[in-house]
C-alpha cells in the first residue's frame, strides 16, 4: 500500500507560547569529582549543594530513629508517609530537625498533613544547637486529639 498520510503543522497560536524544556527528572552525572555535569541536560554539579542536601538527609532519618529509639516505635520515614514515626495503634509522628524553628503555621500544616484517624497524630520539633550543645526536642499534639485519649470521661 503507498497510500501516504499528509501531516500539516498547525500555525502557532499566539496565546500559547512555548515552553521551555524542562531539565532532567533525574540527573546522570558524569565526569570527574570536581567538574560533574549531567550527561541529558548539561547542568553542572554543584559540589557545596550536593554535600549539604546529603547533610540534612542523614540528620533528618538520624533525627527519625532517635524520636522512634524515644518513643519505642517503628521508623517509617522511609516509606514517604505523611508520618515518620509510628507507634500501632496509639501515635504517628512527623519528625523535623531544623536550623531555627519554624512558625506555628508551618507546624499545624506538618501536623494536618497526618490524615486524621484515631490514633494520635503529632510533630516533634529538634534544633541543632552545635557543636557541644545537647539537642531540645519539642512534641506538638492537638489537645482535643490528646484529650480523647488521656482526658476525664
Amino acid at each position: 500500500m503507498t497510500d501516504e498520510l499528509e501531516f500539516t503543522i498547525p500555525p502557532a497560536d499566539p496565546s500559547r507560547p512555548e515552553r521551555p524544556s524542562r531539565t532532567c527528572g533525574r540527573h546522570q552525572w558524569r565526569g570527574y569529582a570536581d567538574s560533574m555535569a549531567c550527561a541529558r541536560c548539561g547542568r553542572v554539579r554543584d559540589a557545596t549543594v550536593s554535600r549539604r542536601n546529603k547533610n540534612n538527609g542523614k540528620r533528618g532519618r538520624s533525627d527519625e530513629l532517635r524520636v522512634a529509639r524515644i518513643l519505642g516505635g517503628n521508623k517509617l520515614g522511609q516509606l514517604g508517609l505523611p508520618w515518620d514515626v509510628e507507634i500501632p495503634d496509639y501515635l504517628r509522628v512527623q519528625c523535623k530537625q531544623l536550623d531555627s524553628w519554624p512558625s506555628i503555621a508551618k507546624v499545624l500544616e506538618w501536623l494536618d498533613a497526618i490524615p486524621v484517624g484515631r490514633d494520635l497524630r503529632a510533630v516533634t520539633l529538634a534544633d541543632t544547637p552545635g557543636p557541644g550543645g545537647r539537642t531540645r526536642r519539642l512534641i506538638v499534639l492537638d489537645l482535643e486529639e490528646f484529650a480523647r485519649w488521656h482526658g476525664k470521661a
